[in-house]
């Protein structure tokens, strides 16, 4: 299996690990957590979205995305889910943040 295949394979398993940690947390929180993947883009989601008060409420959870055999961070606002991707054995130079307005190069992430 190639790096590219092994990136998006950790990706997929860290998801679908945190939807079912978000399925086990139903019974306290009625948010509905899931995941959107597009495999022409390489782009990883994890969304969520509730109503509270009558508003609906909508979240990115996690945007990850492969570009130049990186994976770049462009959202991550769920605990312990980059150390997750390294767990299952993601080298951390390979994790990137995404780019800052005027500044195309992604920033390496420290964990």
């Amino acid at each position: 299996m190639d790096r590219l295949d092994q990136q998006r394979e950790a990706i997929h398993s860290v998801l679908q690990a945190h939807l079912q940690i978000a399925e086990r947390n139903r019974d306290r929180t009625p948010i509905e957590t899931f995941a959107l993947t597009n495999a022409a883009t390489d782009d990883y989601f994890l969304l969520a979205t509730d109503y509270k008060a009558g508003q609906r409420v909508y979240g990115v959870l996690v945007h990850l995305r492969l570009h130049d055999g990186k994976i770049v961070v462009e959202q991550n606002n769920v605990e312990d889910f980059i150390e997750d991707l390294i767990d299952l054995g993601v080298p951390e130079d390979e994790l990137v943040t995404g780019s800052e307005p005027g500044d195309r190069a992604p920033r390496q992430i420290s964990v």
